[in-house]
């Protein structure tokens, strides 16, 4: 099968055979059609001898793909079954589930959460949402963000379109980025034990910070 579907450990593991992004994209669309309801909210991996013929830009075509039909990107951890050597460290704990917001956070408002937070549409500037978990933006984040606002260094902040006027982790904080504007590319804001990094998200390649 060009892409076989597995559940593991409560998540779903998307696993490419060799194959092209159009037949990819065929594949996933049709599947996800026929099942919305199966796959909307879960969290997915992507693995398999497939990816590595992709391109960045590709894969970022998957990521998409999968958002726009409410599957939560985690790559940021791999299964228990794979392999040492290969594994991130970016895993989310299950103690909490996800708060989800399907809407934008206008200027002046305040979000917060116990554990990790989702939300579907833009954080405007002086929006501020905090999270004792990672928080997910998938649209612009243009406001302040505060992840893992209980002491978790663990966590991380991703967003579609990274413009923050502040990222938060734990009781670390980072300026606002010197040319802002929009990027061609998701991002991801982690700690990675001195300072507070921004990474283009590249499911084949994050960097370990867990």
């Amino acid at each position: 099968m060009l892409v076989t579907i597995k559940g593991l450990n409560k998540n779903l593991v998307f696993i490419f055979s060799p194959g092209t992004i159009s037949e990819y994209i065929n594949f996933l669309s049709e599947r996800l059609k026929q099942s919305p309801q199966l796959f909307r909210g879960s969290k997915v991996f992507f693995q398999g001898p497939g990816l590595d013929l992709l391109s960045q830009e590709e894969i970022a075509e998957l990521q998409m793909l999968c958002l726009e039909n409410g599957i939560l990107l985690h790559n940021m951890s791999y299964p228990a079954n794979k392999s040492p050597e290969r594994q991130t460290h970016m895993s989310q704990p299950e103690a909490q589930p996800y708060m989800m917001y399907y809407r934008s956070i206008r200027s002046g408002q305040r979000i917060t959460a116990e554990g990790p937070i989702v939300i579907w549409g833009d954080v405007h500037e002086s929006a501020e949402i905090s999270a004792g978990g990672d928080i997910i933006i998938l649209g612009r984040l243009g406001g302040i963000a505060h992840a893992g606002c209980y002491g978790d260094l663990n966590s991380f902040v991703f967003a579609l379109d990274l413009c923050p006027t502040q990222i938060r982790i734990a009781n670390h904080i980072s300026r606002a980025a010197e040319e802002p504007g929009k990027r061609p590319y998701p991002e991801i804001a982690y700690w990675d034990g001195g300072n507070i990094c921004i990474a283009a998200y590249d499911s084949k390649d994050l960097p370990i910070i867990r």
